[in-house]
């Protein structure tokens, strides 16, 4: 069997190599825009073996086989100060957090005084805090392999993890868990657990994913959130990769938001070394717009700057309700602006809403717009790849407005508080709209969630009249009926006394009426 024994220091290249062998007394250093792919064994006997990166450029390591020896990843993370965390992983294991924080003394940001508080911290989905280690509290605690943590350098530079390189051969589980039923979130921090890139998505490998494995595999992801959730350093938030992305691509150290799917028992998130790639350029790098897909985005101005957008999907075999991995769920459920999904909604506003292609010159969206009262803001369209004959209109349903986005900006000034859905829809069509054209002031919205006891009613507030409710069981007897009016935007009808089943409401303000199915567990 060919052996490769590495004696001096390599610069820039890309290789493989059956099985490589580092003597002691002897450097190897693999650059931020090179890679090596072992197929067989990898030996460090008392050598030293660098990865390096930079900004923009992250070095990979492949080893099929066994591994033996440490190794030294010097990765960038951003800059300390507002907004400059980065959400890393450790790319190698066996590394005790108290050892790391000496070795990049003086890199490592701290808040300079004692008890020393290092830039690295653990996320607290259960309470859903942030807890930073300190000289007194790090201990002999090691990083977890696989878990994420936020970290953040002195000036943007890279930081040194010295330890081994992650090979089972069988992969590896992070324990992901929900704890939004009581006074925590969904959300877990997990990382990219190899000295190399790793397939995000279908469109970067169509088997061997983080996306495929851990939802459609084995239903590890919540169904609404089926995503990658990368925080962006600007503050902006978290930018979503999912099946309706490009190629993506995981670089090596990256720590990213996902969402469980079991609130009870949890569940856990896989890596497998078929993941491995030496593809990639920077921290979740994605390629162009997918083949015979359309998508556009809405973005949410105060001034010039952008707060907050929403975006739309188009490709074949989608529907117009819950398409996990290609719809996503807003990280943040308060935000600006999102969208809900037309059928089974319930009560998610979504950042990316995916539907199939046919719907791009036939559909009515709802909006969520939150903005305080007497805030002036704007809301623009930016295309890409659009069909040339299709109209976006943007309706004020209390203004009594249709504003065309591919001609001009909506713009308005909120003379109360606005929250929730009912007042403005997207509208997707190759008509023409007149300000004489009916408008969508007879949608109103019903959801049930299965955790809840009670039925949510939403878009009273546009409605001119009282909105009477009936509920129906499966052989058509009348269960429930109530009255809600118009003062309050949402209104709750509890179901605690009903029995489990499949139900129909009937929702009747003047002469508009909506019919839904509900099912209640």
């Amino acid at each position: 069997m060919k052996k490769l024994i590495l004696l001096v220091s390599l610069v820039s290249f890309t290789m493989q190599a059956q099985n490589v062998t580092v003597n002691s007394g002897r450097s190897f250093t693999i650059q931020s825009t090179s890679s090596l792919t072992v197929g067989g064994n990898f030996s460090n006997n008392s050598g030293t073996v660098t990865l390096n990166s930079d900004a923009t450029n992250y070095s990979s390591i492949i080893v099929s086989g066994s591994s033996t020896g440490n190794i030294i990843y010097n990765r960038y993370v951003n800059t300390v100060g507002d907004n400059g965390w980065d959400l890393i992983g450790s790319p190698v294991d066996e590394l005790s957090i108290s050892s790391f924080a000496s070795s990049n003394n003086g890199s490592l940001a701290t808040n300079g005084s004692s008890p020393t508080t290092y830039a690295i911290g653990v996320y607290n989905n259960a309470t859903d805090t942030w807890a930073n280690y300190t000289d007194s509290s790090v201990g002999s605690t090691a990083f977890d392999i696989g878990k994420g943590y936020q970290m953040a350098s002195q000036s943007g530079q890279t930081l040194s993890f010295t330890g081994k390189i992650y090979t089972t051969g069988t992969g590896l589980t992070q324990p992901i868990q929900d704890y939004s039923g009581a006074s925590g979130r969904i959300w877990n921090l997990v990382a990219n657990p190899y000295p190399s890139y790793i397939y995000a998505n279908n469109n970067a490998n169509a088997t061997n994913n983080v996306l495929k494995v851990n939802y459609t595999d084995t239903d590890n992801l919540h169904n609404s959130y089926v995503g990658l959730y990368g925080y962006d350093a600007d503050g902006s938030g978290y930018t979503i990769y999912n099946q309706s992305s490009g190629a993506t691509y995981i670089a090596p150290g990256q720590a990213f938001m996902v969402a469980s799917d079991n609130s009870s028992e949890g569940t856990s998130i896989s890596f497998t070394e078929a993941m491995q790639t030496t593809l990639g350029s920077d921290d979740f790098i994605v390629g162009d717009i997918i083949e015979d897909s359309y998508e556009l985005i809405l973005k949410l101005y105060h001034g010039d700057t952008e707060i907050d957008y929403t975006r739309f999907y188009f490709e074949d075999g989608l529907n117009l309700g819950l398409d996990p991995g290609y719809d996503a769920g807003h990280f943040n459920q308060g935000a600006s602006l999102m969208s809900r999904l037309i059928e089974e909604d319930e009560g998610i506003g979504f950042a990316i809403n995916a539907m199939g292609l046919e719907s791009i010159n036939d559909v009515v969206i709802p909006l969520v717009v939150n903005q305080d009262a007497g805030q002036n803001f704007r809301i623009n369209l930016d295309t890409f790849g659009i069909y040339a004959d299709t109209n976006v209109y943007l309706e004020d349903n209390v203004q009594g407005t249709m504003t065309l986005l591919n001609e001009e900006d909506f713009e308005l000034t909120a003379q109360n508080t606005l929250s929730e859905m009912g007042r403005f829809f997207i509208h997707f069509t190759n008509d023409t709209f007149s300000i004489d054209d009916e408008l969508s002031t007879n949608i109103l919205s019903v959801f049930k969630v299965d955790q809840n006891n009670f039925i949510t009613v939403e878009g009273l507030a546009v409605q001119s009249q009282e909105t009477s409710v009936k509920l129906y069981n499966v052989v058509g007897m009348e269960v429930l009926s109530t009255v809600l009016n118009n003062s309050t935007n949402t209104q709750t009808i509890s179901t605690e006394r009903l029995s489990t089943g499949i139900y129909v409401i009937k929702l009747q303000s003047g002469n508009n009426l909506l019919t839904k199915k509900l099912i209640i567990k």
